[in-house]
């Protein structure tokens, strides 16, 4: 195109120069000058196309449209359309398309300027003027043209101060259009950033306020290695003392950026050395626990934001399985906030151990219940690499099942596990992922020993031996008060038992669906992952032969002891190994235990709900129990696999809890 303009320029040229020649040769011999109007017509139109094919082919080699009309030409540095089926090479480029892209553009101006010369809104109408401008934008935020022409004329000044109006809503309407701000951003960032002007530079946004810059990046998805320049100044090392102090109270303001682009966390923070992470992470874990949003309405909560960071760049809201570089986050993540650190000073030259910030401890829980394999690893003292540093390697265990991505010390894993371990509220999504992991490692086990022998379910619980003590330990240091503790950990017992165990049943396999009751409400379905893990971890228990002196009417009693959850624990590990294939020695059918019965008509156990509403079903059911117990020496029955899985995951369970880090 640029050699066909200039081939055309130089023939306008030449026309030019040679046209008065000509017209002075036609008048020497008296010919009619009329002959040379053609080539007058030439000239004219040569001034007319030329200036039109300049801007078309401007417009044809702006990257902002490149993507739409060629998208496999974007190239790896342009943001833009990815190549699908019937979308490779060129695609027909309708001139038209131009105009539209121009008139969309100035309609985003238009709106900007009457969206500046507001005021400050008004709540009372649902829908007044301010609202109706953001709901144009709303319904426009992914058409480019229209998104770029509005923030180039906004600017980011200009969008901060916008935003900041809608401190007045004082509810969700100011949040959703908060949102949609961000999502026009995004998409204007994305598809057209020379539309948005230089203003919107990374080198020119460092000129911003971080307050009101991170408020107007607060929503959407962002090229990252743009978005990664705007942040980057941001996390570099100031000279002196306290250097990431002050780039902490900038960084802070972007968390919720880097939380919704996980991508750009991660390009920003894998690259840094440990020391230099922890130092930063420290800094921004003072600062948030610091800042206060109360008269800031649609500002984001800095705790949850930056734990909801940290989750985000591990990989643990993707649906997929996390990448190469989120799993290094992760490591990267579970081996520094355990180690968090306050500023040194002439008394502490190394600074004190930190805890994390109070709203950011269930996203710690949510990253280790989101990488079971690594934690159980971490905790074991079996491997020969116990008394080894955490590193970013695979290694091969001796669970079935067990694949960590990277190897934890028992120190870091430790220190990493007491960063959620101050309530059984924040440990939930742990417990959540390690019961749906767990039930893989007891798959796993249960199809290699097929029924005859513990010998690959014994390494798994022995395995989970070690982490359960481990949290023990943690949730004693942090909390200290083991007994309240422990009541909850009950209480929540309880509560899934009773309303979840009969619509779950523990895994429905052969027999499975007998414990179903599907007459009640299908409450607590999802119930089913935190209660094997409540179940298998819980921090004390009484032997089943405490429930041989039950009364009938001591019920109350009973669920202010640990023995409920001791029985309901026993009663789940019968039937699951039932399930993968071990038999009863006493069948839970036999007469003696059938006043009242254990069973339904069919034979099979009735729910733990149902048993748990009758103290004598109750002591009927460890009665059963207890005639199952060892000592027949017979491996493919369910009490001696019982008992041998009890005693491998007990003396594991004792070692962590009672010395979780003797290595440091």
């Amino acid at each position: 195109m640029e050699r066909f303009i200039a081939s055309l320029e130089h023939a306008r040229k030449v026309v030019g120069e040679q046209l008065p020649a000509i017209l002075r040769l036609l008048s020497s011999v008296d010919a009619d000058r009329s002959a040379a109007l053609p080539i007058r017509e030439i000239e004219d139109w040569l001034d007319q196309e030329i200036p039109r094919l300049r801007r078309r082919n401007q417009l044809i080699q702006e990257p902002d449209l490149l993507t739409d009309w060629a998208p496999s030409l974007a190239g790896p540095g342009l943001p833009g359309l990815t190549p699908g089926p019937g979308r490779e090479g060129l695609i027909a480029f309708d001139e038209k398309t131009l105009a539209r892209c121009a008139l969309a553009t100035n309609e985003g101006r238009k709106l900007a300027e009457t969206l500046a010369a507001q005021g400050h809104p008004t709540p009372h109408s649902s829908k007044n003027v301010y609202d109706g401008i953001f709901d144009q934008l709303a319904e426009r935020r992914q058409d480019p043209d229209f998104a770029a022409g509005f923030f180039a004329t906004l600017g980011p000044k200009g969008a901060a101060a916008a935003l900041r109006k809608l401190n007045d809503y004082h509810g969700e309407s100011g949040k959703k259009h908060w949102k949609t701000m961000g999502e026009a951003l995004a998409t204007a960032v994305a598809r057209r950033p020379k539309t948005l002007g230089p203003s919107w530079e990374p080198e020119n946004l460092g000129k911003i306020q971080a307050a009101n810059l991170g408020l107007v990046l607060g929503h959407g998805s962002f090229p990252f290695t743009w978005l990664a320049e705007v942040i980057r100044p941001r996390t570099q090392k100031s000279p002196g003392a306290g250097a990431f102090t002050r780039q902490a109270a900038d960084l802070s303001h972007f968390l919720s950026a880097l939380a919704n682009n996980p991508e750009t966390a991660r390009a920003l923070f894998n690259g840094m050395s440990p020391e230099d992470r922890r130092d930063l992470f420290s800094a921004l874990n003072r600062e948030v626990a610091l800042y206060t949003n109360e008269h800031d309405t649609i500002a984001f909560d800095p705790e949850a934001e930056f734990g909801r960071m940290l989750a985000a760049g591990a990989g643990v809201f993707e649906k997929r399985s996390p990448g190469p570089e989120a799993v290094r986050f992760a490591f990267n993540a579970m081996t520094t906030m355990g180690n968090l650190r306050t500023e040194a000073d002439f008394r502490n030259p190394e600074g004190q151990p930190m805890e994390v910030a109070q709203g950011a401890r269930i996203f710690m829980s949510m990253l280790a219940g989101a990488y079971p394999a690594e934690m159980i690893e971490g905790a074991s003292f079996r491997d020969a690499n116990r008394t080894k540093d955490s590193v970013f390697d695979k290694t091969d265990t001796l669970i079935l099942g067990l694949k960590p991505k990277f190897v934890l010390s028992p120190g870091d894993t430790y220190r990493f596990m007491k960063t959620f371990a101050d309530s059984v509220e924040q440990m939930k999504p742990f417990t959540e992922g390690m019961g749906k992991f767990s039930r893989h490692l007891m798959d796993s086990a249960a199809a290699k020993d097929q029924g005859k022998s513990t010998e690959y379910m014994g390494r798994a619980f022995m395995g989970l031996g070690y982490l359960a003590g481990m949290q023990i330990a943690a949730a004693n240091e942090v909390q200290g008060k083991m007994d309240e503790y422990d009541q909850k950990v009950r209480d929540r017992i309880f509560f899934l038992l009773g309303l979840s165990v009969d619509l779950v049943g523990f895994g429905i396999g052969e027999g499975g669906a007998a414990l179903l009751d599907l007459s009640g409400p299908l409450v607590e379905m999802d119930g089913a992952d935190e209660l094997i893990w409540l179940m298998i971890s819980k921090t004390a228990t009484e032997t089943i032969d405490s429930y041989k002196d039950i009364e009938g009417t001591r019920l109350d009693k009973l669920k202010e002891s640990n023995r409920l959850a001791t029985l309901g624990s026993e009663y789940w590990i019968f039937h699951e190994l039932k399930r993968y294939g071990f038999s009863y020695k006493v069948p839970p059918s036999d007469p003696a235990f059938g006043d009242p019965p254990i069973t339904g008509a069919n034979g099979n156990l009735l729910p733990f709900g149902t048993l748990a509403k009758d103290p004598k079903a109750l002591k009927n059911l460890a009665n059963w129990l207890i005639s199952n117990g060892s000592g027949s020496g017979d491996k493919s029955t369910a009490g001696e696999a019982a008992a041998e899985i009890d005693l491998l995951f007990t003396g594991a369970k004792g070692k962590t809890r009672d010395n979780p880090a003797p290595w440091g």
